[in-house]
Formats: C-alpha cells, structure tokens, sequence
C-alpha cells in the first residue's frame, strides 16, 4: 500500500472508536428513550465510519484540515486542541446518564476522545481558513484609537450619570459576571461556563471574560459597563472601520457615528453587543470577494454560530443571512458555490457540536411564536422602536441605495441583495415570534452597515458625496446628546422619530429613597429569625429585580446584617406558570395600581394574586396588610402583606381554575402540584 495512503485509512481507523462514542452519546441525548441502544450503536457507527470514508474518499484533511505542510506544525496545532475537547467535553450535560450503560466509564472515555477528534479539526480547519483568507484590511489606527477613546469616556460619563436601579437584561450578566469573579478560577469553573451553554438560556460565555476583568479591577458597575465596551464593543468598531473602507477615508468612522444605537446598547449593559460584533465580521470576511472562496465560507459559518451561542436570537441573524447568500448565488452568482457551501457545512457542523442542545430543545421542540405571544406587540411597535434607534432619515436614506444598487449591474447589485434580503428575512421571521426590544436591532445593524458601506461607494463623487454624508453622519451623531425627555416604554411614543431618539444622559430614578425604606424595612421582618417574601409587581418600575438589585445598584454593600429571604415569582403565563412557592412566603410586596410590562391579559400570574391579595379574595384571605405604605414614581403606591395562617387547598384550586379557564391548552402548567393539596 502507498505510504500517502496508509497514513490517512490509519488515523481513520484509530479515530473510528472515539468517533463512534461522541455520535452515539449525542444520540442518545436526543433519542435516548426512544429507541433503545441496541438500534443506537449500530447506527453511531454506521455514522462514524460514513464520516471517515467521506474524509478519505474525498480527500477532505488534506484540502480544508491541514493548514501547513509539515506534519509537525499540524500536530502543534491539533494535539493541544484534542486534549482541550476531551476535557471540556460537556455531552453528558445533555442527559441524566444515572444507570444508563452509555454513561459507563469505556462510554464516556471514548466520548471525550471522539470530541478531543472533532475539536481539534474543527481547530485545524479554522487555523488553515484564516492563513488562507490572510489579514483584514488595513484601517487607520489613530482612527480606531480615536472611537476607542471616545466610547470610553461616553462609558464613563454615562455610569457617573446614572442613578437607577438596574434590572432584567441590563442587570443580569453583570450579576453572573460578578458571581463568577467572586468564585475560585479553575477548570471547574471553565467547564461551569461550558455546561451553562447547554443548560442556560443566559448562559455564562460573555459573563466570564469580564469576570476576569473583575477580579482584578472590581466587580462596580462601572468595570462591567468599561469591560463591555472594551472587549465586545470595539471589535465590532474595528469590523465596521474595515467596511467602512470601501467608501474611503473616513469611512470607518463614519459607520460606528452614524449608528449610535450599538454604543448606547453597550452603555445600557447589554453584552449582546459581542454577538452583534461577530455579525459584523460574518459580513467582512463574506463579502470580501477577493479573497478564496473556501475560506470566507467556512470563516463565516463559524462566525454564525459564534452570534448565537453568545445570545441565542442570535439564531435569526444565521438564518437569514444564510438565506440570503444562497438568493444573492441564485439571483447573482450561480456559477460559484464553493463559499455558500463552505459556510453551510462550516456552521453545520459547528452548530451542532457546540449548539446541538439548543438546536433540539429550543429550535426543533419548542413553540417559540406561541410560548412569547405576550411579546407580540404588533407592527407598530416594531416600527416605533426602529425609528426610536435608528431614526426614520437613515433607514430611508438606507432603503434608498439598496433598492438602486439591486437595479444596477455588477457586484453592487448581489451586495444588495444579501444585505436586503437578511435585513427582510430576519425581520419577518423574528416578527413571527414576539415584537423587538432594543437589543434586539443589533440583529439588524450589521446589515445596515454593509448596505450603506457599499451604497456609498458606489454613489457617484460629483462634488457633494462627502460633504453630505458627513452632515448626515453629525446630526445622527449629535442627536443622542440632546436633551429629551425619554419615554418609560414604547407606548408613549405618538410619531416615529426622524433621528436617533435616545439619550446619553444616564437614567435617573426620583424615588431610590422610598426603594430603599422599603428594603430596609423588609429585612427588618427578619431580625428575630430569616423570613420570606415576594414580589407581586412586573413593571419597569418595580419588579422583582428592582428590589433585588437595589443595593447593589446604588452601589451599597449588603452587609452582615439580617435579610428577608426574596422568592422567585413568575411573570410572563404562557412562558413561566404561576409559581406557587409564593403563596407560602410570610410577606408579599404588592402594588396598586397593579404592575405588570406586557399588560394583565399577559400576566395573570401576577395580576390574578396582586387584586385577590388588594380584595382580601381567594388566597389573598390568607393576608393581610401591615400598615405601612411607599410611594414610587408614577403615583404606584407599594404595600406589605404578611400571612396570618396557611393558603387552603380550595384557595389554592381557585388560583389553577382561573388560570386554566383562560388558558385550556397549558393546563399542565397552572395544575396545583400535588403535595400543596395534602
């Protein structure tokens, strides 16, 4: 047999094994229950032996897995690869293996030995694509150094500004960031954030690299909001100064000002920010044409699925843009498919190695439209919002050169298309599900930038190009900076904004005074023993985390001192059910006017227990209200109640009926648990 040959059937045959063990444990965590192992095995190996014979029919190492040409500098690539997927390998988080014979000790050895493979390839294909793609343009560094220090200030300016209590998105990775740091830092704790990919909806991927930042400078709001832009904010800058400079000098710049709305989201404390950055790039490395065709596809179908691991509606983003690019092949570009191919198998396989339990559980068995249909709140609202952070004169302006570079010939015209068509595409499909909030439009904001990138390039230069862009680009800049009254939710918004309508002036909370004598108060409950409460309020201005987060907002050490135990409460009926643990808190903190964020015909869970608790009907008889009272903004006056005696069984049914009489199809969410009745 041939020495080139011999080597590629041998590494095949000694991966056969661990391949055969990673398949047939992925298997299992989805099929595990259905059909039973003696049909799985055959066909894990099946699947494992048609993957090598493809690899060595095709010649697949040598063309897309082997980035250099000595077999040593491969192997320096690929061993330390192996043994990271062996180790961090989190297949068995997908299923309780108790008892089961696959999760025996040859069964998860040559698992962790098959992701060790997988990896470390997935780690060679890479490393061949970016030595093939090469370096990104070129962009003025004084630039960049220029917006760095820019945002940075902004950063700094705007959490010195703020007095308010963070809550819900904004809150809760700043939190986990600051959990993170204060846990001990080892492999543990990495395999930790690993397994929270799987088994969280938040998981712990952009809270950690922060948490890093934390140990050493401090867990404040202000490192977080500094880490945010630091680290996931000015890559998507640097991606957005590479398009930029197809319009030419200046460009760059002219991008990252003339779409506030990615620094303000960084602000604010989201991190989605990072997975709207690597959007940023998916676009920089595609569209770059001159470059091999095999490497953009794979470099971007890794991109893709690097959006939504990060944030998983990030997930919309890959869809449509992989929508799109096979309409700019059909429409524009169908004698060449190697780079759409590329990014299908490249984010297919990534996909599934690192995604594949949000891919089953969230994409494929769940009913997203149904589930967050209290989010649905209509065209309007979508439209508002867009303008509101976009402003009406730039997405017009946008619509404007898109629409003429799809008329015009040329490669201008398939920029269009991909750019348009992923703009549509995710709009309809995300509308599909719930209406936008605002960090849902960095979904959007890629392909704004690609679309006016190339828009602009293309416009002819007789004299008033660039002056009139840049008085565009200053107004937009300018208009965040000006002082405006902000409005407290979508619905006061009358007439869609022509330019950017947020502010730079941090938020500012006039009643953290009365916020804090309520909290203090309730941990005074429990200065002869540990009591417990719940919040029975979902609104922008109180909620359960409003009165979790306060101290730590206002920048207040919690102390040693006494405190009242807060019990989770549900929110939202069809994504949550009512949670019952709170009908045996010894105090509950409730509203009136009753408050919920998505109107009580979404939220009985918690209207339904806030006027029975204000009635003194059905449960709320189990109450009764102590004599103090806290006034918040609004006129919203904020009561204490405290149980006298134990909620009956009857009560309890009371609560289940009602909920099940509106909502028949979820009644297996509001069934009181058995053990309640007893």
């Amino acid at each position: 047999m041939e020495r080139t040959r011999f080597f590629p059937r041998a590494a095949g045959l000694a991966a056969l094994p661990g391949l055969f063990g990673l398949c047939l444990t992925r298997m299992w965590a989805v099929l595990g229950g259905h059909l039973p192992g003696k049909v799985l095995a055959p066909a894990a190996l099946v699947l494992a032996a048609a993957c090598i014979f493809v690899f060595l029919r095709f010649d697949l190492t040598g063309r897309y897995f082997l980035p250099f040409g000595d077999w040593w500098k491969n192997l320096l690539v690929f061993f330390p690869a192996f043994l990271l997927g062996g180790v961090l390998d989190t297949s068995y988080a997908m299923f309780n293996g108790d008892g089961l014979l696959v999760a025996a000790l040859p069964f998860r050895l040559l698992c962790h030995m098959g992701s060790g493979i997988f990896f470390g390839m997935v780690v060679l294909a890479l490393v061949r694509a970016v030595r093939s793609w090469g370096r990104p343009e070129k962009v003025d560094g004084r630039v960049i150094l220029a917006l760095a220090l820019f945002l940075n200030i902004l950063a700094a300016v705007y959490v010195a500004g703020s007095a308010t209590v963070y809550i819900w998105d904004t809150a809760g990775y700043w939190l986990n960031a600051r959990t993170l740091a204060q846990a001990p830092l080892g492999l543990a704790q990495v395999r930790e954030v690993l397994v929270s990919v799987i088994t969280l909806d938040y998981n712990y991927l952009l809270a950690w690299p922060i948490s890093l930042v934390m140990r050493l400078m401090g867990t404040g709001r202000y490192i977080f909001v500094l880490a945010t832009v630091n680290l996931y904010l000015l890559p998507g800058v640097w991606g957005l100064c590479v398009l930029g400079r197809r319009v030419g000098r200046g460009g760059g710049a002219m991008l990252v000002l003339g779409l506030p709305m990615l620094a303000y989201t960084a602000l604010v404390g989201f991190v989605d920010v990072a997975a709207a950055s690597a959007a940023v790039w998916a676009y920089v490395v595609y569209t770059d044409e001159k470059r091999p065709a095999e490497a953009r596809g794979v470099l971007t179908g890794a991109l893709l699925v690097i959006t939504f691991l990060l944030r998983r509606y990030f997930f919309f983003f890959a869809v449509s843009f992989g929508a799109a690019a096979l309409l700019k092949k059909l429409l524009t570009d169908r004698g060449r498919w190697a780079d759409w191919v590329g990014m299908l198998f490249s984010a297919g396989a990534c996909g599934i190695f690192f995604a594949q339990s949000f891919l089953v559980d969230k994409i494929l068995r769940s009913n997203y439209g149904d589930t967050y249909s209290a989010y649905a709140l209509g065209l309007r609202s979508d439209v508002l919002l867009f303008c509101r952070y976009f402003g009406w004169v730039l997405l017009f302006f946008t619509l404007v050169l898109g629409v003429a570079m799809f008329l015009h010939k040329g490669i201008a015209r398939g920029d269009a298309v991909l750019a348009l068509g992923q703009l549509v595409i995710c709009f309809f499909l995300f509308t599909r599900v719930q209406a936008h909030g605002q960090q849902h439009l960095l979904l959007y904001l890629p392909g704004l930038a690609a679309l006016l990138s190339a828009g602009l390039s293309e416009l002819p230069d007789w004299g008033w190009r660039t002056p009139v862009t840049w008085t565009l680009t200053a107004v937009l800049t300018a208009s965040p900076f000006l002082p405006r009254t902000q409005p407290a939710s979508i619905s006061e918004i009358k007439i869609p904004n022509a330019l950017p309508a947020f502010s730079y002036r941090g938020p500012q909370r006039t009643d953290l005074m009365e916020l804090a004598a309520l909290r203090s108060y309730m941990d005074g409950l429990s200065e002869e023993g540990e009591k417990t409460a719940a919040v029975v309020a979902s609104s922008l201005v109180f909620n359960n985390n409003t009165y979790e987060n306060l101290l730590i907002s206002l920048g207040i050490p919690e102390g040693d001192a006494p405190k009242t135990k807060l019990l989770y409460m549900a929110d939202v009926d069809k994504r949550d059910g009512f949670a019952w643990n709170v009908l045996s808190a010894d105090y509950l903190i409730v509203t009136d006017p009753v408050q919920t964020h998505l109107g009580e015909e979404n939220q009985e869970i918690v209207a339904l227990l806030a006027h029975d608790l204000l009635d003194g009907t059905g449960p709320g008889a189990a109450f009764r209200p102590l004599k103090v009272r806290f006034s918040l903004e609004g006129g919203i006056k904020v009561y204490v109640y405290e149980r006298t005696r134990d909620v009956t069984a009857e009560e309890y049914r009371s609560v289940s009926e009602r909920l099940i009489e509106k909502y028949p199809d979820y009644a297996w969410l509001y069934r009181v648990p058995e053990e309640l009745l007893k």
